[in-house]
């Protein structure tokens, strides 16, 4: 039967990647590790260095400071500086359906079902990955590790990746490896190294597809001389044939562009150190403790639940599925697992590996028992207006159109309604401007940009600041030692959260020495009376 353009597979597709698309759309940016990174890309451009010591507060000034995701602030900044906010919103919606687009070719190669991949991506990995969409350096990063994950699955499968009960069809060139796109993995470390901390995934993700193969071609191998050892005794021996393996990628191939790969990545402003790098980073008591992304998921908050939901859901299909998973699919996933339950911010990566084996599985136990049957295509003209209307909504959620439709704050905003954009003007306009000013950790990354020249107490580069820092920082957040601490550091001014710093708001209100310059519903900005 002939099917007539668009059908309603095409509606999937597209409703697919168009819904990743509108969820940062829909998203204001919030003030905190966007701003500082805007200010960083800044001054790189403006004077072609990279700052290697910490210019931005006054609390650590001079201090060494590893600028790592350099790449991706000057690209930030440069898609600022042509369109502002909203075309750094378009950008960010644009390189996460590139990303989840990706994805989602990738599960539909291998279990041939367009409708179910999309189901899944779109109720299950999407929520998963929600809290991880924010424009910062790490999602630039997403379509370089899909990308890495693309090209090892192809290299594995031998360029078929279409799967029935768990195994590629036996569609693979006669030359087995000849075609492979591996050249790519040097390249896309090379970018991949110097736009975000994640680019020990790639190398992660070529060492355990390596292990994984190795693994499975040593079972294979002693299984077949099981098998051979086991023949039925009496059959004259060249009447026997052992069995055939099934098709095995070279591993000198991926020896070879893996170690090219991890050569690639010392192509950065720093070389090795960049290794050193993400090594302090993981063992900084300040990150690992102080920051919530990098703290375990909990079901406490919304987005350990649906984490959770998500394992069960994990669990019940590869429990319930008809044919064994992929060992090497479980092996990557399973290892991204182990990242994600050490830490919120690494749930996202998990999801993608995920995702692919979940459809795989998911696939083989919904599959027609009778053989392929014609699928419902829709009406032509149905289809084309469902279409359509996706496309309005997208249209409508462009920054550049929001501002006029009067949504409410938490859609219509290009920026969160939390960030201190007017109280940032009134300070840097008040004769009395403060010269060492405490701030709420977010507000720190917004005045970095907005006024470069007033210094922080601390900012959202966690690792740059003492642990003892950060502990003295939430004493006075919570309104504990209050004149010792502003003593301690001559504190003559605050920006002030009027949500996470209640308490000690509370306390410099009831104190005269302190003067409410400025004050809305999110923020105040007060400083030391005169005396």
């Amino acid at each position: 039967m002939s099917r007539r353009f668009p059908t309603l597979d095409h509606v999937w597709l597209f409703a697919g990647v168009a819904f990743i698309a509108l969820r940062p759309l829909l998203t204001p940016i919030p003030p905190n590790d966007f701003w500082w990174h805007m200010a960083t890309g800044r001054i790189i451009v403006q004077t072609g260095v990279i700052p290697t010591t910490d210019i931005f507060s006054f609390t650590q000034s001079g201090t060494t400071f590893y600028n790592q995701s350099w790449l991706a602030q000057v690209l930030m900044y440069a898609f600022h500086s042509l369109g502002g906010a909203p075309l750094l919103i378009v950008v960010q919606a644009l390189v996460l359906a590139l990303a989840y687009g990706l994805l989602l070719q990738l599960c539909i190669r291998r279990s041939g079902s367009i409708r179910l991949s999309v189901g899944l991506l779109l109720l299950a990995i999407m929520p998963l990955s929600f809290d991880n969409w924010l424009v910062r350096p790490q999602s630039y990063a997403f379509p370089l590790f899909v990308a890495f994950l693309v090209i090892l699955t192809d290299w594995r499968k031998g360029g078929s990746l279409r799967e029935k009960g768990g195994d590629a069809t036996l569609q693979t060139p006669k030359t087995p490896g000849v075609k492979h796109t591996l050249w790519l993995l040097p390249l896309l470390m090379m970018i991949w190294v110097n736009l975000h901390g994640s680019f020990v995934l790639g190398g992660a993700l070529i060492t355990l597809t390596f292990i994984g193969e190795a693994v499975r071609r040593f079972i294979e191998n002693r299984r077949a001389e099981a098998a051979w050892a086991h023949r039925p005794v009496g059959k004259p021996e060249d009447s026997m044939q052992r069995p055939e393996p099934t098709y095995r990628p070279p591993l000198r191939q991926l020896l070879v562009w893996g170690g090219l790969t991890a050569a690639a990545l010392l192509i950065n402003p720093r070389g090795f150190e960049v290794l050193l790098y993400v090594r302090d980073l993981l063992n900084s008591s300040a990150v690992t403790t102080l920051v919530t992304e990098w703290a375990p998921p909990t079901t406490r908050d919304i987005s350990g639940v649906i984490f959770v939901l998500f394992l069960m859901f994990a669990f019940a299909t590869l429990a319930y599925a008809r044919h064994r998973p992929d060992p090497i699919d479980m092996l990557i996933a399973g290892a991204l697992l182990w990242l994600a339950f050490g830490a919120v911010r690494n749930i996202v990566w998990f999801g993608m590996a995920a995702t692919p084996l979940l459809v795989v599985q998911t696939a083989s136990r919904v599959e027609s028992r009778s053989g392929e049957r014609p699928r419902f295509s829709g009406a032509p003209k149905l289809n084309a207006t469902l279409i359509g209307f996706i496309t309005l909504l997208i249209l409508l959620a462009l920054p550049w159109v929001k501002p006029i439709l009067d949504l409410p704050p938490e859609l219509g905003s290009l920026l969160a309604p939390g960030t201190p954009i007017a109280a940032v003007e009134h300070m840097q306009n008040d004769p009395r401007r403060p010269q060492h000013l405490f701030n709420e950790m977010g507000y720190g990354s917004y005045l970095i940009w907005a006024a470069p020249d007033q210094p922080v107490f601390v900012d959202t580069r966690i690792e740059v600041y003492p642990y003892e820092q950060w502990q003295e920082y939430i004493l006075l957040n919570n309104g504990i030692d209050v004149p010792e601490l502003f003593d301690k550091y001559q504190i003559d001014g605050l920006l002030l959260d009027n949500a996470v710093q209640a308490d000690l708001l509370e306390v410099v209100r009831a104190d005269p020495d302190w003067e409410v310059r400025y004050e809305d519903d999110y923020t105040t900005y007060l400083i030391r009376s005169d005396e």
